[in-house]
């Protein structure tokens, strides 16, 4: 009767930790909570939410990286845009019925785009970092290694060109100026290609990243995440067997002294 009680306390305190342990796993969702659940996949899992972890920051990155190339290159549009309307005022003065006053009116009006196109590069930036003030690379870790993107110091490139010395007063000095433009407007669309082809490796560095962390995400689960369906039946279980080990235990008592009131 000693042995007997003994190994139904034993039962009863298993079915318990058991019970306790499995309360634990559903209330948090989680099937390992320490190392004593699963040593190897506990460190499994601490490594895959370090790379995803690192991939979510690098992809947030990234799309940093997509939002400055694409102020970058809309700032550079908008360069270009005033230079072919500098292109087409540079044609107006080749027209041989312009007199003084009509040559005057373009390069006052070119003079303006001009400012227009300097205003544009003296003020883009973008969190507070100016972009076209010197020629530079601009780099993001996208926690599979590290993308750049280059930018150029514009307003020097052009003045190198003599870009923003346009005379537009006489026929001679509009066709030199046409030629500057279009060697101007060449530059800049270089630029612009250039920024567009960094800004699409960022895209495609940032999707490949978000792909890494469904796939790591879904690895983790397998490893780490409950199987609530499983974890609810063995917990029906450990209670059955709590409520048998009771009962057993009970009855062996009520014999017990049933046996000793006999004796006595």
């Amino acid at each position: 009767m000693k042995l007997n009680t003994s190994t139904g306390l034993n039962t009863l305190n298993q079915a318990q930790l058991q019970q306790e342990n499995l309360l634990k796993k559903l209330a948090n969702g989680r099937r390992i909570n320490s190392a004593a659940d699963d040593a190897a996949g506990l460190q499994i899992a601490n490594q895959l939410s370090s790379s995803i972890n690192a991939k979510a920051q690098g992809e947030r990155n990234l799309y940093d990286g997509i939002s400055l190339s694409r102020v970058y290159e809309q700032a550079l549009q908008g360069v270009n845009d005033n230079f072919a309307e500098l292109g087409r005022l540079a044609v107006a003065a080749g027209n041989g019925i312009y007199g003084t006053q009509e040559r005057q009116a373009l390069q006052k009006e070119a003079n303006g785009l001009l400012d227009n196109a300097r205003q544009i590069i003296d003020n883009t930036e973008f969190a507070g970092k100016k972009l076209f003030g010197a020629d530079a690379s601009i780099n993001f870790e996208s926690g599979n290694g590290a993308l750049s993107l280059t930018t150029t110091d514009l307003g020097t490139a052009l003045q190198s060109q003599n870009a923003f010395n346009l005379d537009l007063t006489n026929p001679a000095g509009a066709a030199q100026a046409l030629g500057r433009i279009e060697q101007a407007r060449d530059f800049i669309g270089a630029l612009q290609a250039e920024a567009g082809a960094e800004a699409n490796r960022f895209a495609a560095a940032a999707r490949n990243s978000s792909g890494q962390q469904v796939a790591e995400s879904a690895a983790r689960s397998r490893i780490a995440d409950l199987d609530y369906a499983r974890a609810s039946s063995d917990r029906a279980a450990a209670n059955i067997l709590t409520q048998s080990s009771i009962n057993v235990a009970m009855q062996a008592r009520i014999s017990s002294e049933r046996a000793l009131s006999l004796l006595s």
